[in-house]
């Protein structure tokens, strides 16, 4: 029996992996810098919009918009460099007054979710620490996570926010993309040897903010940011259909 053909999603993310895999791979050949960690989030970010600008989805089914912030509340997972490069912009877009705020609301709400594992009980929602004025300030450099997720629905979106389980219609397009684009980095840095396991932004981002050399020590193998793992549950599941 032949095999089933590849669903367009499945062919874009295989499509879109592989290219990130590939350029990401490529970087770290040519030489292992924090320079070079950041060079991989911006040419995995570049590559996601090249993509979008291919996207035959209609914007207008989305009901995401600026000032809507209900995902903002929810927890997000994503890799080392993009939390690097994410400190690093902010020490240089940030006065040091401005940084000092940023830093205190981060480890405020790191103290409050710490280790808990992502599910309503346990981690209910909560504001992001990056977000000011009811939108993301740091929109530019944020997570893959962050650019994967949409929805159609705002009421369903927030109705999403308290459940394990949920129907949430939303662009395929968009989600297979930028979740791609991580995986791709994932796989090249788990072939150069780094650690491409996820880690909650929060906790994470507290720990590349109070450590300058975070970079450095991450490319050296050190477990910077020990403690700081997603804690999604295993069973969890989400279904996920594509908005039409």
């Amino acid at each position: 029996m032949a095999p089933a053909p590849e669903s367009p999603a499945a062919q874009l993310h295989r499509a879109v992996s592989e290219t990130s895999r590939s350029t990401t791979g490529g970087i770290l050949a040519s030489g292992r810098s924090v320079e070079a960690v950041h060079e991989i989030v911006a040419r995995g970010a570049a590559l996601g919009d090249a993509y979008m600008a291919r996207s035959p989805t209609d914007p207008g089914l989305l009901a995401c918009k600026k000032g809507c912030s209900t995902c903002c509340s929810r927890p997000v997972g994503t890799t080392a460099p993009t939390v690097l490069r994410l400190a690093a912009w902010l020490r240089e877009h940030r006065t040091p007054d401005e940084l000092a705020e940023v830093r205190r609301r981060v480890a405020a709400l790191d103290d409050v979710t710490h280790g808990k594992m992502w599910t309503p009980r346990e981690r209910p929602p909560n504001p992001c620490a990056l977000l000011v004025d009811g939108a993301c300030s740091v929109y530019g450099v944020r997570p893959f996570a962050c650019r994967a997720w949409n929805a159609v629905d705002v009421e369903e979106c927030k109705r999403s926010m308290g459940q394990d389980w949920t129907a949430l219609r939303f662009d395929l397009y968009q989600r297979t993309t930028f979740a791609a684009v991580e995986d791709g980095i994932k796989l090249a840095l788990g072939e150069a040897g780094l650690d491409g396991g996820d880690l909650e932004l929060t906790a994470a981002l507290r720990v590349a903010l109070e450590r300058p050399d975070a970079g450095v020590a991450w490319l050296a193998g050190e477990p910077v940011f020990a403690g700081c793992e997603a804690k999604l549950p295993p069973n969890q599941r989400r279904h996920l259909p594509l908005a039409q």
